[in-house]
């Protein structure tokens, strides 16, 4: 009896800690594979069905094989070993795959060449990962085998999910890629050492037993089979719908990722009792898919309450607090489904599988669940977002899992409780019809302009009808406002490489947000702008935006290719006279890789001889450190570099191989970019607020920091999270702050200073700032303005409409220029006169 408990506990051991070693080469795979084949929702879905696909074969190839062998443990052996040893095949070959890449690429075959380095790359690993589960059916093969491979099946789920934790909150950031995946070879290697021949004694059936019964029939395979499609297709809407509630750090996806395993590893190992217990599992089969629809309708109609949830379950202060808010909001919201996707492998497996031939069974099984699971990321990817939108894609898996509920009472012939089947599509749409699709819900004071569910993303803009205000947000994130520091931003984007090179004939920008910078590159004579924009959505919402972009998208010289900016450089045999890189936040899960070492290697290795690249950063919600980080990697790989600050906000970094000399005349040389500048408050003639406040003089510090740039392998940038604490708009006073202090040849403009005091929310102690100058400026006029306009919009938000008139009329006076603050002012005095009549 002793023997038996210590042999139960380490073939446990071994499920758990083999989950968590090949989850976190996985993790690591992904990320590697990311870098090469880019950062899209076609690579992601091919990455994933690459890896089901492996799963697959190897479930039925070495469910076969143990099967077979009178000594299972060997098997089971060199599935575990096999897995760590070709776990470092995605190091070892990214080199030959990085070459082939962009020739296939360049003769327009990017979908087969990210499948073949897919295939490549991970395929060998997760093939033998796919014979772990079945090798270990087949040990526990008899009387009770369906109850212990459910369990076994279940702390490797457990495991997984305790690797995606590690590596999501911990590994990445503090050893980087390689030693992640170094990590998880030697604990998938030290799973093998916990069992022995000599303590694990596999019964060897009889002849006649092995022999009895009947494969699982075609039925059962194709019900598994869409079982994993419907699966891996609703785990594609989570990671689309949960991006509301979580935001889209590396941590959230993370928190996704684990929910899921956790799930399916509880659900295996409660299932085992229902499995067991009752008499019809193909019923319960039906039953728990009917539920699984409805359970993950659910919280797409509650999901206005789950947004608020994370605030509310933050029980410490701190990062700390707030990823255990993250977590619990991810459990309650995803746990009731992926808990009944673990329930489906123990009913399945009873109701298909014979107990003593359970590893080939189990390995069948497998292979058809796995490869529906490989189908599932494509279906959702390619047809179910492409023509329906994520909201009745929600919709019809609901009804999916319905009908395979009805297909199992069929088959079981319970035809009664197809009604059930029924009743739960029914449920679905009427949870569906009551809910609001996630992002389309507009802020205060605004309106919904354009909304498009998208294959890509969730894109929307929202619109002030009284100032023409404008904000793009995607999958809920603000990315492109039209306020005063983010039209100098985009603006200075676009006009600043011209300025550096205004004999660039060629120039290409990496992502296209509102169009605004595009439309400030077309303003000078270029040839051709090719814009490499991932949401092909975004395009679309650009037309809401044609006061500012003057159209882009309209002009002959504009080449749009619907690829991220990195893959397509990588794929690309191109080189530009300019690239100028406009990326979202560094934080954001799909961004940090545009921020790295090789990435800005990448970038210069594209540019012409005398070619300049630009690149943006934002100042808020990015730590000190962070930003320093950034700035040190760009200045450590361009020969040449400059930063400018644009409204205090945001940074536009310069850099080239060639020796930088900004001629601000060619900026303004051209009518509609004279008109861009000089309508966000720039001057030819007071060239303080257009020339750099950084170049290569004062950068050597920057240069010569002990700070690690960010790499490819590690890559802190991502979890700047972990770092910003409070109010994300804090950061931006102590970047421009350290800006300012790296600038020691110069004296501070007023304006620069009263910027960080604005951001601080100290708005009457900023307009002194801003009216200080010594001679005045356009720009000071203008922040100046800006101070009062925005004291006036916030007095006007409480209905204190006499004092918000008040200082909106001496906005307008500080700069009568503005267009907005003549739209306040009337505005104010509508809203006056409205709220008297109402009294």
């Amino acid at each position: 009896m002793v023997n038996d408990k210590i042999r139960s506990v380490n073939i446990s051991f071994f499920a758990l800690l083999s989950g968590s070693g090949i989850l976190l080469a996985q993790i690591a795979w992904n990320r590697q594979l990311l870098l090469i084949t880019g950062g899209s929702i076609d690579s992601t879905a091919i990455v994933l069905t690459a890896f089901m696909l492996g799963l697959g074969f190897g479930g039925r190839f070495f469910g076969r094989k143990a099967e077979q062998s009178a000594n299972p443990l060997s098997v089971l052996r060199v599935t575990a070993a096999g897995a760590a040893i070709f776990s470092f095949i995605p190091l070892l070959i990214s080199p030959l795959a990085a070459v082939i890449y962009p020739v296939l690429y360049s003769l327009g075959l990017q979908l087969p060449a990210r499948l073949l380095i897919a295939l490549l790359m991970i395929f060998p690993a997760t093939f033998f990962a796919g014979g772990i589960v079945p090798s270990m059916a087949r040990m526990v093969e008899g009387q009770g085998g369906v109850s212990r491979v459910s369990r076994l099946y279940g702390l490797n789920s457990l495991g997984s999910a305790l690797g995606g934790f590690l590596a999501g909150f911990f590994l990445l950031e503090a050893i980087g890629i390689i030693l992640t995946l170094v990590v998880g070879a030697t604990l998938t290697t030290v799973s093998l050492l916990l069992i022995r021949s000599s303590e694990l004694k596999v019964k060897t059936p009889l002849k006649e037993e092995k022999e009895s019964g009947a494969k699982p029939a075609q039925f059962f395979l194709w019900m598994y089979f869409a079982s994993g499609m419907l699966a891996l297709s609703w785990e594609m809407v989570w990671s689309r719908q949960l991006t509301f509630v979580l935001g889209n750090s590396t941590y959230a996806f993370a928190t996704m990722g684990m929910m899921v395993l956790l799930g399916i590893g509880i659900g295996s190992i409660v299932g085992r009792r229902i499995a067991t217990s009752f008499k019809f599992p193909l019923v319960s089969f039906g039953i728990v898919q009917i539920l699984l629809g409805i359970a993950s309708v659910i919280p797409l109609s509650a999901l206005g309450s789950f947004m608020s949830l994370s605030r509310k379950l933050t029980f410490i202060s701190g990062w700390t607090g707030s990823v255990t808010g993250d977590v619990l909001t991810a459990m309650i919201y995803m746990l009731p489904s992926t808990v009944l996707m673990g329930i489906t492998f123990p009913l399945m497996v009873k109701a298909a599988a014979r107990e003593q031939k359970l590893g080939e069974d189990v390995g069948t099984l497998s292979m058809a669940n796995c490869f529906g699971a490989a189908l599932g990321p494509i279906l959702a990817s390619q047809v179910l977002f492409r023509f329906l939108g994520v909201t009745p894609s929600v919709l019809l898996l609901a009804c999916l899992n319905a009908s395979i509920g009805f297909f199992a009472f069929w088959k079981s012939r319970r035809l009664a409780l197809s009604l059930l089947a029924a009743a739960g599509a029914v449920l679905s749409v009427v949870l569906v019809l009551s809910a609001y699709s996630p992002g389309s819900r507009p802020p205060a004071g605004m309106t919904l302009s354009y909304f498009q569910e998208g294959r890509t993303a969730t894109v929307a803009v929202f619109g002030r009808e009284w100032d023409n205000h404008r904000s793009l947000r995607i999958n809920g994130v603000e990315e492109v406002p039209v306020d005063q520091a983010s039209l100098e931003a985009f603006y200075l984007l676009g006009h600043l490489p011209w300025g550096y090179n205004s004999d660039a004939e060629t120039a290409m920008a990496v992502a296209m947000g509102g169009g605004i910078t595009c439309g400030a590159l077309l303003t000078h004579p270029i040839d051709t702008l090719v814009c490499a924009e991932i949401c092909p959505e975004v395009v679309l919402a650009a037309v809401h935006f044609a006061e500012q972009n003057r159209r882009p998208d309209l002009d002959s010289r504009f080449e749009l290719v619907g690829d991220d900016g990195r893959n397509f450089l990588l794929g690309s045999d191109r080189k530009f006279d300019l690239i100028v890189c406009d990326a979202t936040h560094p934080g954001s899960s799909e961004s940090w890789l545009l921020y790295t070492e090789e990435y800005y290697s990448l970038v210069l290795s594209k540019l012409e001889a005398d070619g300049v690249a630009a690149q943006w950063v934002p100042l808020h919600k990015l730590p000190v450190e962070e930003f320093s980080r950034i700035l040190s990697t760009w200045s450590r790989v361009f020969p040449h570099a400059a930063l400018h600050p644009a409204g205090g906000r945001h940074a536009i970094l310069i850099g080239s191989a060639e020796p930088l000399h900004l001629d601000l005349a060619a900026m303004f040389s051209d009518r509609a970019a004279s008109e861009q500048l000089n309508q966000t408050g720039f001057r030819e003639n007071e060239p303080a607020f257009l020339l750099p406040l950084l170049s290569d003089h004062e950068l050597i510090a920057a240069i010569e920091s002990p700070l690690r740039s960010n790499t490819d392998d590690l890559a802190p940038c991502q979890f700047l999270i972990r770092k910003c604490k409070g109010d994300p708009q804090e950061t931006i006073g102590e970047n421009m702050s350290l800006i300012l202090s790296m600038n020691i040849d110069e004296e501070t403009s007023p304006v620069h200073t009263g910027q960080i005091i604005y951001w601080n929310t100290m708005l009457p102690q900023a307009a002194l700032l801003f009216q200080s100058e010594e001679i005045e400026t356009a720009m000071g006029r203008r922040w100046h303005s800006a101070a009062l306009s925005t004291g006036a919009e916030l007095l006007y938000n409480e209905g204190r409409f006499r004092e918000a008139l008040e200082l909106a009329d001496m906005a307008w006076e500080a700069d009568p220029e503005w267009q907005r603050n003549l739209d306040l002012v009337i505005e104010i005095n509508r809203a006056q006169s409205l709220a008297q009549e109402e009294f």
